[in-house]
Order: C-alpha cells, then sequence, then structure tokens
C-alpha cells in the first residue's frame, strides 16, 4: 500500500526541518571553527542540500514516496 499525498506531504516536511537542523548546526559548528560567516553560511548550505538529498533518495528508495494513491481505490 503506497502512502496518500497527505502522508508523502509530511515526509517531506519532515526531511526538510531536519535538514534545516543539519545545516544549522554544520553552519556553526564551521563557524566556531574559524570560518567566516560567508563560509560558514556555504557550508551550511551545503549540509542542507547534502542531507535533503540523502533524505529524498532514501524515502524514494523505499516506495514513499513517488505516485500516490487516491483514497477511496
Amino acid at each position: 500500500m503506497r502512502p496518500t499525498l497527505q502522508v508523502q506531504v509530511l515526509l517531506v516536511l519532515l526531511s526538510f526541518v531536519s535538514s534545516l537542523l543539519v545545516a544549522v548546526v554544520a553552519g556553526v559548528l564551521s563557524h566556531e571553527a574559524g570560518a567566516p560567516v560567508a563560509g560558514a553560511l556555504l557550508y551550511g548550505g551545503g549540509a542542507f542540500i547534502g542531507w535533503m538529498t540523502l533524505c529524498v533518495t532514501v524515502l524514494t528508495a523505499l516506495g514513499l514516496l513517488g505516485q500516490h494513491s487516491r483514497t477511496g481505490e
């Protein structure tokens, strides 16, 4: 049974929020290690893109994203 569209949206939202958390932590740690603010922002952005890509790839591989089933069918 495939998840409904609402469940898929929630999974993508959860991936986005977790990616945002990873990006903030990576940026702060980078800045604390001596990187300038611009470098820390780029580092955090890279971490966000990497984590979001990993989340979406895993969810798609597990069959949780992609085609959605309509309720009542």
